[in-house]
């Protein structure tokens, strides 16, 4: 494992712990703080030994955490370096996961076309890597399902609820699942109606 991983790891435990501890105020913020700074030597490792899957791992960690801190626009930046990364590290899962994650910060600015173009982009890095687990995928054919159905194409929401219904199964992620089921519910009641 590269020391950028390692840190990066570190990092995510602190974050966990402060999480199961419940922690609020002043001290939520130190270990949000040392979170970033742990994250930040992650990259900065990643970069000084060339470790572009460490860096790519690091960066989507770091850009969740600024994602709440710092804004969207921190985390978008982030996430496009994570997703570069990614690719030079021939990780369809990390670059799959960074497009993902951008993604989502695009359809909440409710910039719907870019959002889809980017999810399509990150489904097609998850399905080229034979690491991807089904929840991944799950995972992303949830936003698209979710962007249809803003825009009011209830056949394609549909259709990629059902997928990632489908994967969820397969991961045994019983909250997925039940997502699923409610929202097709909906959807196929809003065609009922019609």
């Amino acid at each position: 494992m590269s020391k950028a991983i390692e840190l990066a790891d570190e990092a995510w435990r602190l974050r966990a712990k402060a999480i199961r501890e419940r922690m609020s105020g002043e001290e939520a913020l130190g270990v949000v703080s040392m979170c970033i700074s742990l994250l930040e030597r992650a990259r900065s490792t990643a970069v000084e030994e060339s470790d572009d899957y460490g860096l790519a791992y690091a960066l989507n960690k770091l850009a969740h955490l600024c994602s709440d801190r710092q804004g969207r626009t921190s985390a978008i930046e982030l996430l496009r370096e994570a997703a570069d990364a990614g690719r030079r590290a021939q990780s369809g899962l990390l670059e799959g996961e960074a497009l993902r994650h951008w993604a989502d910060h695009l359809r909440h600015e409710n910039r719907l076309d870019e959002a889809e173009s980017i999810y399509w982009r990150a489904l097609q890095s998850l399905q080229s890597d034979p690491n991807t687990a089904p929840l991944s995928l799950g995972n992303a054919y949830r936003p698209l399902a979710i962007l249809y159905a803003v825009r009011g194409d209830v056949a394609k929401a549909i259709r990629h609820w059902e997928e990632a219904r489908q994967l969820y199964v397969r991961a045994g992620i019983v909250a997925g699942i039940e997502e699923c089921d409610a929202n097709l519910a909906k959807l196929k009641n809003r065609i009922d109606l019609s």
